[in-house]
């Protein structure tokens, strides 16, 4: 929880935006990565 007030707080600075999209950007890679490799175990299983 404190991480998240520290977010909140720098936001208010100029600097805050950054990491916060970089945050953002991090979890939409992470979570695209993962539906990538999840689709292709799908695609495994489901040829054989």
């Amino acid at each position: 929880m404190s991480y998240v007030a520290l977010l909140a707080e720098k936001t208010d600075m100029g600097e805050g935006d950054l990491y916060e999209m970089m945050t953002y950007l991090l979890v939409v890679i992470f979570s695209a990565v993962i539906m990538i490799v999840w689709l292709k175990r799908r695609g495994k299983r489901s040829r054989k």
